[in-house]
Parts: C-alpha cells; sequence; structure tokens
C-alpha cells in the first residue's frame, strides 16, 4: 500500500468514527471499475474499497471478521 492510500484510509476512518452510518449493502448496489465503492465494516468501522459485490461475505482485512455482505455499510 502506498503513503497516499494509507492518509487517505487513515482521513476515512478519523471521518467516520463519530458518524453513523444507516445505508448498508443491497442487492442493486454497483460499484465502478475504476473507482470502486468504499464499504465501512460493521464490527470495527474501518473502511474498505470494493470493485464488484459478487460476493456472498467478506472477511475485513483490519479486524479478521467474516461479514455477510448484506451487513456491510455504504460510505
Amino acid at each position: 500500500m502506498t503513503p497516499y492510500q494509507k492518509w487517505t484510509e487513515q482521513l476515512l476512518n478519523d471521518h467516520i468514527k463519530d458518524k453513523t452510518l444507516t445505508c448498508k449493502v443491497h442487492k442493486y448496489t454497483r460499484a465502478s471499475k475504476t473507482h470502486g465503492k468504499t464499504i465501512v465494516c460493521p464490527e470495527c468501522n474501518k473502511v474498505a474499497t470494493v470493485f464488484h459485490f459478487s460476493w456472498s461475505a467478506l472477511g475485513c482485512q483490519n479486524c479478521g471478521s467474516m461479514v455477510d455482505k448484506y451487513e456491510w455499510k455504504l460510505l
């Protein structure tokens, strides 16, 4: 991961720390191929970027928990 990616991830994590996100992933959620979609882990509130939603569960890279697709929050 480049320093810029680490910086933007830290900036996003600090920004969403105090916010309550209510919009969750649903069956019509799509991500662009060039920029992707930023999602937030419901367990640790850390951000991740995905480029497709052809999965049923995703393991969080920060806390390691397996989270169902429809439990992830959208940023």
